[in-house]
């Protein structure tokens, strides 16, 4: 009997498995594939081996395919056994799972953090289910989180809560697909945060007149509230093809390498409600690569156009930050440095009232 196998990817190669009760002394395995679709020839060869096991080299069938298999055994005398059952099993390309909460330094900046996953894959294959799982930094599971089932159009994502600051982690997303390919991806992060406190000023005041002391008291709360854009940018492949679904439509961004997002002139990525837009102070840092000279890369405006809003501007040897406010405009220069334009760098930003300190680190 030929036991199941489950798909994979041809170019790493797989194991066939069966069982043999006969009386005979089997020599030789005998494996039969075809090609379901065409009905043509796809493998047939013979495995000397007493082991009930038929290996399967790299690349020699294709991806994206669906099979059929048999088995039979040769005997000593040259005869054979009658094949085996026959199983159905597809080949697909394997996944790529990126997970995107976790910044190109492996940071993640609360202590509750979505993680969200984006997944690809070359032969269109969907997800059925995914899983989260939380380790620690030896590798150690702290928590399996309940497997979903995914919809169309939605993210591989999870809430996790309660991460401990400067501590470290993995994160791992396993995906089974329709058609029962599994695929898991890890990655180490660990969270940078301003932990949650509650800040006091006391001042006390002396009443001559009724002969007492007033003491007052004025609390200033520090929150790390997550800031996601609303609703999330998709960043998946379209490409035109009619094996497109709602996954993939004109709106979302292509990307490069499942590393770089190309995001045109004509569509802008905005991010809405950010809390920031709650208080006049606040730090932000961006990533930037191959950024055009003498252009703006990023604005900052208040919701409803309520308030001053802030642009950066990328030039040769520096970031400049300009505020524009009736006929008067201010300019924030960040340190002088050369940005190559195939370098990464990070432009770090402080806004304290009127004031704007910015910055710019080669990576």
């Amino acid at each position: 009997m030929l036991q199941a196998v489950q798909p994979w990817d041809i170019t790493k190669g797989t194991n066939f498995y069966f069982t043999y009760t006969g009386h005979r002394q089997a020599l030789k395995n005998h494996l039969f594939i075809t090609d379901v679709k065409t009905g043509e020839i796809a493998y047939s060869f013979e495995w000397s081996s007493f082991e009930k096991t038929h290996p399967i080299a790299p690349n020699v069938l294709v991806n994206g395919k669906e099979y059929k298999a048999k088995l039979r055994v040769k005997f000593a005398d040259g005869s054979y056994s009658e094949f085996s059952n026959e199983i159905t099993f597809r080949t697909f390309a394997t996944p790529v799972l990126d997970i995107i909460s976790i910044d190109g330094q492996g940071y993640v900046y609360n202590r509750d953090v979505t993680f969200v996953a984006v997944y690809s894959q070359k032969d269109s294959e969907k997800v059925k289910t995914y899983k989260f799982s939380l380790f620690n930094e030896s590798e150690d599971l702290i928590k399996h989180y309940p497997v979903r089932e995914h919809s169309v159009g939605a993210e591989l994502s999870e809430l996790i809560k309660d991460l401990e600051k400067s501590k470290g982690y993995f994160i791992e997303c396993s995906i089974e697909t329709v058609n029962g390919m599994t695929y898991t991806h890890r990655e180490r992060f660990i969270p940078m945060y301003l932990v949650p406190a509650v800040n006091g000023v006391i001042l006390t005041e002396n009443d001559e007149d009724e002969g007492f002391v007033r003491i007052k008291a004025n609390l200033k709360q520090i929150v790390g509230n997550q800031i996601r854009p609303k609703p999330p940018a998709k960043l998946v492949k379209y490409d035109g093809t009619d094996n497109d679904d709602d996954d993939y439509d004109s709106d979302n961004y292509d990307y490069i390498d499942n590393e770089w997002i190309i995001i045109p002139k004509d569509k802008p990525l905005m991010f809405h409600g950010l809390e920031m837009n709650r208080a006049s102070d606040f730090v932000m840092k961006i990533w930037c690569k191959n950024l055009p000279n003498d252009k703006m890369f990023v604005e900052i405006s208040p919701i409803e156009n309520q308030g001053i809003g802030i642009q950066l501007w990328k030039y040769a040897d520096r970031i400049v930050v300009v505020k524009e406010y009736k006929n008067i405009t201010s300019r924030h220069r960040s340190n002088i440095l050369v940005l190559p334009n195939n370098a990464s760098y990070m432009v770090y930003l402080k806004v304290i009232e009127h004031r704007i300190d910015v910055s710019v680190q080669i990576l």
